[in-house]
């Protein structure tokens, strides 16, 4: 290891959003020490030539939960120039479980998450923590204390209104979640048994989070035909409880609705207005990806996955889900949104089998109709199978992207031929969007992959470049950047990232993995200093030059 790197002759885009500045930038162990004019010299010095030189990337929303623990390296991570991931996503993850329910969460959240090899070896957020640490992971990582864990903790998977002390009580699981280490509230109102949630319940959970300064982040209930709606209410959910309100994301699917991201931005500025705190994160495509049982309506999702199962091996109750998918509801129709079934693409299945295919053609080889090889395919893996849906149109995206409220994530759900977004998705924004289409400049791209992401969830050293803050470093020429991943082949790391940094140790060192693991698992009242996230006025400033 490098005691002391200096890069040399970068254009440095510092995270604030600034102008980037030419200049010469001193790492010392875990953290950057000088940034000045003039080099100082160094055991490795790396000459940039003008190439840019940005913080880490923080990823706000990955679903690494479990896959940093079989691939600890994070090569797929670090090649994006991602230095931190956010775990603990759409109100359903690993941990709180109650014991007697952890197979049933194991299973539930396989199609996100993954598996591992051996049993859970925890049940709290803090349990789970340790062993993360443990496992000595390649990158930084925070975790969201997911909302239908903690419901589990009170109601198992039942979908009813909690009691007064019930609600009391999952008040005072947050608090332990958010003392173990969490940094905020995830709501899934799509995934049972978050969707189970009631509005004051929601309500009395964003009181606690105002109580700590910190945020809810939800996967909204509906981003297609209700969008707007669902986001209002979301929003006054969060204002009246007195939280930040974050968007899980952020998309519009659905023919439709395409052009609807302009109401969407509308009801942020009035938010703005009386005083709210909102953001939000994003993925640069117009594909999602998610389980494929997320096609069902709500009522066939109800229970634990052996009661959604009976329901498909049921004639009757088939005939009643696809006439539910086939008629307009007010419920989140994710079929309806993609337009047709050649627009749902199988991306992973526990048996291995049909990844890479269409409902359409699955259903054209079976001579059946598409909607009953959908019922089918969920009964024959017992429900692990993850999909891509075409919903979205480039102008949203694009309008969302220039928006500096916003975030960038991977959303990254692997297994099979995942969705490029796990591997391309920041390298796609610098490509794509900032280089060929300039939607964005550079430094207004650096500060929503790090200086914002990381004011939101109160990091005081990360996210910037600046003397004392921790060296999460990211080093690329911006005309050599390209995503390489298609949804054909998307396992194809993309290039143009010569250098990263996680902690001071090289992650990337001349555009290859080092298979380091420097990551450090980040604890939110260990971060914080205190109880409370800071406001982003507190974050640190820095030393002094020569300090």
């Amino acid at each position: 290891m490098d005691d002391r790197i200096e890069f040399q002759n970068a254009t440095i885009v510092d995270g604030t959003g600034r102008t980037p500045q030419t200049g010469h930038v001193l790492v010392e162990g875990e953290t950057i020490r000088r940034v000045d004019e003039t080099p100082t010299g160094a055991t490795r010095e790396i000459d940039l030539d003008g190439a840019y030189l940005t913080p880490g990337f923080i990823d706000m929303h990955s679903h690494s939960d479990l896959r940093l623990f079989e691939k600890p390296t994070a090569a797929e991570n670090v090649s994006q120039g991602i230095t931190t991931e956010v775990l603990g996503q759409d109100g359903v993850s690993v941990a709180p479980v109650p014991s007697e329910l952890t197979d049933e969460w194991e299973n539930r959240i396989r199609p996100l998450d993954g598996t591992i090899e051996d049993p859970w070896q925890w049940t709290t957020v803090d349990e789970y923590l340790e062993q993360l640490e443990a496992a000595s992971p390649g990158v930084n990582c925070a975790y969201y204390a997911p909302h239908g864990n903690l419901r589990s903790l009170l109601a198992g998977f039942e979908d009813r209104p909690l009691e007064r002390d019930e609600v009391e009580s999952l008040r005072a699981e947050l608090t332990t979640a958010i003392d173990d280490g969490a940094f905020g509230l995830s709501t899934g109102m799509i995934y049972p048994p978050s969707s189970y949630a009631r509005d004051d319940e929601l309500v009395a959970l964003a009181e606690t989070l105002a109580e700590r300064k910190t945020l809810m982040v939800s996967h909204v209930w509906n981003e297609t035909d209700r969008v707007v709606e669902s986001i209002d209410r979301y929003l006054d959910i969060c204002h009246r409880g007195g939280c930040h309100a974050h968007v899980s994301h952020l998309k519009v699917g659905g023919e439709d609705n395409w052009g609807t991201s302009k109401a969407v931005l509308a009801l942020f500025d009035d938010a703005a207005d009386r005083g709210q705190h909102v953001t939000f994160d994003q993925y640069p495509y117009t594909s999602g990806s998610t389980m494929l049982s997320a096609l069902l309506p709500p009522w066939a999702r109800t229970g634990d996955a052996a009661a959604t199962l009976e329901r498909l091996r049921d004639d009757e109750t088939r005939t009643e889900i696809a006439a539910d998918i086939d008629s307009p509801g007010d419920w989140e129709n994710l079929a309806r949104a993609a337009g047709t079934w050649e627009n749902i693409l199988i991306t992973r299945t526990a048996s291995g089998r049909n990844q890479g295919r269409t409902i359409a053609a699955i259903a054209a080889d079976r001579d059946c109709e598409p909607i009953d090889a959908m019922f089918d395919l969920l009964l024959e893996e017992a429900l692990d199978v993850t999909m891509v849906d075409f919903i979205m149109a480039e102008e949203d995206i694009e309008r969302f992207l220039a928006d500096p409220r916003g975030t960038f994530c991977t959303d990254g759900i692997f297994g099979g031929k995942p969705h490029p977004r796990a591997i391309g998705a920041f390298p796609r924004i610098l490509e794509r969007y900032v280089r060929e289409r300039e939607v964005l400049p550079i430094e207004t791209a650096v500060y929503k992959a790090a200086g914002q992401p990381a004011a939101i969830l109160g990091l005081s050293d990360r996210g910037r470049i600046a003397a004392g803050y921790k060296a999460d470093l990211v080093a690329f020429d911006l005309d050599q950047v390209r995503e390489r991943g298609t949804y054909e082949e998307p396992m194809q790391l993309a290039d143009g990232i010569e250098y990263v940094l996680v902690n001071g140790t090289v992650a990337v060192d001349g555009g290859e993995s080092t298979a380091s693991r420097s990551g450090r698992v980040l604890r939110s009242t260990e971060e914080w200093g205190r109880q409370c996230r800071p406001a982003a006025s507190e974050r640190r400033q820095g030393l002094s030059v020569g300090e």
